[in-house]
């Protein structure tokens, strides 16, 4: 994982923000299951997996690139931040005094980049929840 100040390609002006670039553990994401012949047609269709990645202790404004071969700009990406709970990523998450919140999700050509915020006055446990749908 990296933490640089790289621009990001916009009309904004410079960014408040800071940004980390990490690989996703392909290992850990899990498949979303195919709705039985006998089911009604889903609203949510496609071939989809979850995945919880620990990005580790942060504060304030970050942009967030997760790497993922499967995601493509077509991907619908569903996401979720909130603090860690101590044991890594399969102890879950809580909900503490620390305020997290996700403003922006874009998928992209080999990942998706997500814009967060973690209102806390010290480094604290972000987990970070994809759901990824492919059409």
């Amino acid at each position: 994982m990296t933490n640089t100040q790289i621009p990001l390609a916009s009309s904004a002006p410079p960014s408040p923000w800071a940004q980390a670039t990490a690989s996703a553990d392909t290992k850990a994401a899990r498949s979303l299951s195919p709705a039985a012949a006998s089911d009604p047609q889903p609203e949510l269709s496609g071939n989809g997996f979850t995945y919880r990645h620990d990005w580790g202790a942060r504060r304030g404004q970050w942009v967030l690139r997760l790497n993922w071969a499967a995601v493509t700009p077509q991907s619908r990406v569903l996401v979720a931040a909130a603090e860690g709970a101590a044991g890594g990523p399969d102890a879950g998450k809580l909900v503490g005094s620390a305020r997290f919140t996700v403003h922006n999700v874009a998928p992209r050509a080999g990942g998706v980049d997500i814009w967060v915020d973690i209102e806390w006055s010290a480094d604290i446990s972000l987990h970070v929840d994809y759901l990824v749908v492919n059409p």
